[in-house]
């Protein structure tokens, strides 16, 4: 693998591979093509040909692949990095199963963290635990040693703090911090209290802390066969100090980044120069914090519902200014009462602007779980395109999940219908939602591919769209990158053997051979690097 083949004094470089998928002309029913050579120079696919005749392409190297596939790059179409960094820097909960072992992990980041600025941790799911409870902040506190800390549920809609730090936060009056019968804050937050604790926890943390987080998210992303990545930065997540370090680095980074910004600002997003507005643009929460906004209460909540967290009237005129100039609006949708209101604002904005100025947008709608019997016809109507996380269903679907715990048996059946919104022809491209789940495509198209009801599950050419050309759709790039084609920007993965063959679930952490963006070398051998080739854009 990745052996010379010859080396000429003629530019370009030619990957030969045993497979490829997503290139030009016929092809086997997986959408497969065997024995090719793709050419890329200055950044672009020069040609497709059968691998006998590589040498038409007057390369200067021709590296033979092997018994490798050869994929357009993965696109994660919902990520937020410094939070999976940081995680990937020590503060991951996601196998925490107790409040004993939360306790633990505290006292783990307490010796290992560096100093400055609070401990941060991501991932616990409350839902899990047994017994069931989380531990109260003074019990947080004393395991950090007197550190501020800040602790993020699994879905980020929800956060355990000590209370030096919800006060710092001005988060202890706010709506969403939890209070005993005694009127004590016992540290849970959710709601304005869980952002007010997560903004100022992040912005509390050194520049330094959270470049180096992206830049390990980054780097993680490349080694899984991500060229690209749709960055959700909102006040909520990260604030737009965050946000800025990512942005203001964009041409220097390994994969390219697509910035969202989740307010309701419009006029930051004209000053950046951003194409799309919103993202994690919260309509309203999640199931697991019992914050999406439901329709019906919660099974298991029957007093909670969930609330909407904007008005019809400013989602209108959001919807009417971006469609106005051309720029695409993306909203955080997880209830049916969330969904439902997207739709309904973009219907009234359509009167204004008209159907075909909104359509030609593409407006998503993130998430979009529990849809109601006609979410996907209306989504379909108005030419509204969604941003699914398989993912989820694989980590909260299936009898007993945490569906069926908040929803019940019949509500749950309803979660994410991805053949639905795809027999129906509505543009979607999967993500991870990092680090809600993890920065792993083939965890994504795995989980497409199994999904916990069969009505629903996608066939793996689709489910691989779902993650390569249609994270492309939805940036509204697919006439620049997303296909093996001749003229389009080479960005490029190299997994091992056919991964077409079996089940995609045994690619799971799997790292890639190679990925190159606009033709760079960005992870893989060094005798693929093409020195002269421009980054994307």
């Amino acid at each position: 693998m990745a052996a010379f083949l010859e080396e000429v004094p003629l530019p370009g470089l030619a990957l030969v591979a045993r497979t490829l998928w997503g290139s030009p002309g016929p092809t086997d029913a997986l959408g497969r093509r065997h024995d090719l050579a793709v050419g890329v120079d200055g950044g672009r696919i020069t040609a497709v040909v059968p691998a006998a005749r590589v040498r038409e392409l007057h390369a200067d190297r021709v590296v033979d692949l092997g018994d490798a596939t050869l994929l357009p790059g993965f696109v994660d179409a919902h990520v937020h990095l410094t939070p999976t960094g940081l995680a990937l820097g020590g503060g991951d909960l996601h196998a925490v199963r107790s409040a004993a072992d939360l306790l633990a992990a505290v006292r783990v980041l307490a010796r290992t963290a560096p100093a400055g600025g609070p401990l941060w941790g991501h991932g616990f799911d409350d839902a899990t635990f047994q017994p069931a409870g989380l531990p109260r902040a003074e019990a947080v506190a004393e395991a950090a040693g007197g550190r501020p800390v800040y602790l993020s549920r699994v879905c980020g809609h929800q956060g355990l703090a000590t209370l030096d730090l919800l006060a710092a936060a001005d988060a202890l009056e706010a709506v969403g911090c939890e209070r005993d019968p005694d009127g004590r804050p016992t540290g849970m937050v959710r709601s304005a209290a869980n952002l007010a604790a997560r903004r100022h926890a992040l912005d509390a943390l050194p520049a330094a802390a959270l470049v180096a987080a992206q830049d390990r998210a980054l780097a993680l992303a490349a080694r899984h066969g991500v060229t690209c990545v749709h960055e959700m930065g909102s006040p909520g997540i990260g604030g737009r100090r965050d946000f800025e370090l990512l942005l203001d680095r964009a041409d220097a980074l390994p994969v390219e980044v697509v910035g969202y910004w989740g307010e309701l600002d419009f006029d930051y997003v004209a000053g950046r120069k951003l194409n799309q507005v919103g993202g994690d643009l919260w309509l309203d929460g999640s199931l697991g914090a019992r914050t999406a906004a439901l329709s019906a209460p919660y099974q298991d909540a029957p007093e909670e519902a969930g609330s909407l967290y904007h008005h019809d009237d400013e989602l209108v005129d959001l919807y009417v200014r971006a469609s106005l100039a051309g720029v695409q609006v993306a909203v955080h949708a997880i209830g049916d009462l969330a969904i439902g209101q997207a739709v309904r604002c973009a219907r009234r904005a359509a009167r204004t602007v008209g159907r075909t100025a909104l359509a030609a947008c593409r407006h998503r709608v993130e998430h979009a779980e529990l849809l109601g019997s006609d979410g996907a016809d209306r989504i379909a109507e108005l030419g509204l395109a969604v941003s699914v996380q398989p993912a989820f269903d694989a980590a909260w679907g299936g009898p007993g999940g945490m569906y069926v715990q908040r929803l019940g048996v019949r509500r749950a059946k309803s979660m994410n219908p991805f053949a639905d919104l795809w027999a129906r022809g509505v543009p979607m491209a999967g993500g991870s939602d990092a680090n809600v789940t993890p920065l792993d495509p083939w965890n994504g198209v795995a989980a497409a591919v199994h999904h916990n009801r069969s009505p629903q599950r996608l066939g793996l050419p689709v489910a691989l769209e779902l993650f390569t050309l249609g994270g492309r759709i939805l940036a509204r790039q697919e006439r620049v990158t997303g296909r093996i084609h001749p003229g389009q920007r080479a960005d490029l993965t190299v997994f091992p053997g056919d991964v077409l063959a079996g089940d995609p679930a045994r690619l799971r952490c799997t790292e890639a051979v190679a990925t190159l963006v606009a033709g760079r070398l960005v992870h893989g051998p060094a005798d693929l690097a093409v020195e002269t080739a421009p980054g994307p854009g």
